[in-house]
């Protein structure tokens, strides 16, 4: 630790605040795991980043703001792992809808106590959700008007993937492995055939 921190002073001034940055949020993220998100006090997680409470300061001027970067931080990792997907899936449309439901194609990817606590915590104050709200608003726009499908077919892959997402997040009554294969099957072949997935919109309405 000593000899990181020694590393961490030999760096740029920019560099050494994105680190610090970085170290608090990792702290806040243990300290929920370990303790629930009723123990995320500012003292807790400075002494377990190992800074100071100024220098937890300097980063996050309040406990809110320590909320909105973990919730910054979980929907970064979120759609830099949708992107990854999406640019290793050889479709002409879709691929981004495909991704979309890829990632949630096993359950264990989505669920994790650290996330729950945090957008349980963030969903006490609703405009700590604001980013993660614009996150969302760019995904539904990215489906809608990048990635050539049928508007109410990219709405179906969104809701099907935030759905499952959900589900899995908050223990809400998982649908079994083939029931979720099943669903998952489904929407992207109706991804892939377009005209197949228009024919069916059309005689519903």
């Amino acid at each position: 630790m000593a000899e990181s921190k020694g590393r961490a002073r030999n760096l740029p001034v920019q560099e050494r605040a994105v680190l610090t940055r970085d170290r608090i949020l990792q702290a806040a993220a243990e300290v929920i795991k370990q303790d629930g998100v009723s123990s995320l006090t500012l003292d807790k997680v400075a002494a377990q980043a190992g800074v100071s409470k100024g220098g937890f300061l300097y980063h996050f001027g309040s406990k809110d703001a320590l909320i909105i970067g973990l919730l910054n931080q979980v929907m970064g990792v979120l759609d830099t792992e949708l992107n990854v997907l999406a640019e290793g899936i050889n479709a002409r449309r879709g691929a981004f809808a495909l991704a979309y439901l890829d990632y949630v194609r096993e359950p264990t990817q989505a669920a994790t106590d650290t996330a729950v606590s945090i957008l349980a915590a963030a969903a006490v104050d609703d405009d700590l959700l604001d980013s993660t709200r614009e996150t969302f608003e760019l995904w539904q726009d990215r489906l809608r008007h990048d990635d050539g499908l049928d508007d109410v077919v990219a709405l179906l892959a969104r809701i099907v993937g935030d759905g499952l997402w959900l589900i899995d997040l908050f223990g809400l009554a998982p649908p079994t492995a083939e029931e979720r294969r099943k669903v998952i099957v489904l929407v992207s072949n109706l991804i892939g055939d377009h005209g197949a997935a228009r024919d069916l919109i059309d005689s519903a309405e």
